[in-house]
């Protein structure tokens, strides 16, 4: 037996299509083409309604017909009304649904909970999606009312309140990822750029960046130790790079070119190699154990003396001073451009032996231009047989010219295949051997 069931408030939603409504012949042809007859439709509906109420009794009503809904995320839902109906007095649902042309499945009450004014205004933000702005936000204009209702000052009214609910929920709905976006940081799978990349996981990110920077320290911690862990098995060497130049000689542009083509070339085996771009003030306050690490132009007193050893040597366990929040700094390769020469640069640093510096680097490309030609030329560094003099600093290592190229992508290729990759990037362990330089 079919439970009877009397109210005043209705909601109910159908699709526009001819099978689902028990109409005349002539009547169901109207859905054939639906936009051009909405209003048509529309007034069957409304006309339907007042049947069932003296002429004298007012009846609330409100239609709207959502055509742009989308159903996980790509599917568009088939077109369908959505209705609001307010009576003066009980109605028997079943004698409703008759009248409308309706299964009775497709009517309901709307819920109690906070009261009949509450349910009133749940169900009207409803038809546009007022208070859900995570949905498509229908027009005002589309709402059919008929002179039952001012909806358009309806929305006016509770716009406040419904933007503050929207709000409010799109809070807790993205909170409610706030664990497995924790977790997809500490694992390396998500970096800070793909973080802001994303609206809905910047939306997150801006409510909670203190969680999400613990998340990152975390992560940092584990990859740098994960690292250092992998030099100490010997699974790869890492490397330093020297680029230098005058200025505006194309440094950072191959810089960074070198790094791009490193990246990819990790993707393919396997690897999700993250980049870290130094700043020139507190250069690694963001660092998070980035694998590739570029310092672009910096001065010589950006690290203190003994932190442009630590971070030269990754085998020195030791953090990098307080300055930097005793950040354990560890790359698979670190990219350091400048205009001067390497021993230049360092020689800048008083009181210090330039030799310590110059041995913990593996590579030099120095970029020199001849009219509208660049040259790249490719430097190991090895130890001198036989130590010699610049000014009055006595050099125990020196450059060795191994690969020089006009052609920036043909030097690239070349370099990286057999100076870059063997080392920071082996295809088995065995590759990696203790021959040249450390």
């Amino acid at each position: 037996m079919v439970k009877r069931i009397r109210n005043r408030r209705f909601l109910f939603e159908q699709q526009l299509k001819a099978d689902y409504w028990d109409w005349s012949s002539e009547e169901k042809a109207l859905f054939d083409n639906w936009q051009e007859n909405k209003q048509e439709i529309f007034q069957i509906i409304f006309d339907r309604i007042r049947q069932l109420v003296e002429d004298d009794e007012f009846v609330e009503v409100a239609l709207v017909v959502h055509d742009k809904d989308i159903s996980y995320g790509t599917k568009l839902v088939e077109p369908h009304i959505h209705a609001y109906l307010d009576f003066p007095k009980l109605i028997d649902l079943s004698r409703l649904a008759m009248a409308l042309g309706l299964g009775r499945e497709r009517l309901e009450t709307p819920k109690s909970k906070g009261g009949r004014a509450y349910t009133r205004i749940n169900a009207l933000a409803y038809l546009i999606h007022a208070k859900d702005k995570d949905k498509y936000q229908y027009p005002v204009s589309d709402v059919e009312t008929f002179g039952t209702l001012d909806y358009e000052r309806f929305i006016e009214q509770n716009r406040v309140d419904f933007d503050n609910y929207a709000a409010t929920r799109k809070r807790e709905k993205s909170d409610e990822r706030l664990d497995l976006v924790y977790d997809q940081i500490v694992r390396g799978e998500l970096t800070e750029d793909n973080i802001l990349d994303d609206d809905g996981l910047r939306y997150l990110w801006s409510h909670n960046q203190q969680k999400f920077d613990e998340a990152f320290k975390a992560y940092g911690k584990i990859s740098s130790r994960l690292t250092l862990k992998a030099i100490e098995r010997g699974d790869f060497k890492p490397t330093v790079l020297y680029i230098h130049g005058q200025s505006g000689v194309g440094k950072t542009h191959l810089a960074n070119e070198l790094i791009t083509r490193i990246g990819l070339k990790a993707k393919t085996a396997g690897y999700n190699w993250n980049r870290y771009d130094a700043g020139t003030k507190n250069i690694f306050d963001e660092y998070f154990g980035e694998e590739i690490i570029l310092l672009d132009d910096p001065r010589y007193d950006s690290l203190l003396p003994s932190d442009w050893l630590k971070l030269l040597d990754p085998l020195n366990k030791s953090h990098l001073s307080a300055r930097y929040k005793n950040k354990l700094v560890i790359g698979r390769i670190i990219v350091i451009t400048n205009y001067m020469s390497l021993s230049e640069f360092f020689g800048q640093i008083p009181k210090e032996d330039l030799n310590q510096y110059l041995r913990r680097f593996h590579n030099v490309i120095e970029i020199t231009k001849l009219g509208t030609m660049r040259q790249h030329r490719l430097s190991e560094i090895r130890e001198l047989t036989v130590p010699n003099t610049d000014g009055y600093k006595m050099l125990n290592f020196g450059e060795f010219e191994v690969l020089s190229d006009y052609q920036q992508d043909q030097f690239l290729d070349k370099m990286l295949e057999d100076y870059i990759y063997p080392r920071i990037l082996p295809k088995q362990r065995k590759d990696v051997t203790d021959e040249g330089v450390n």
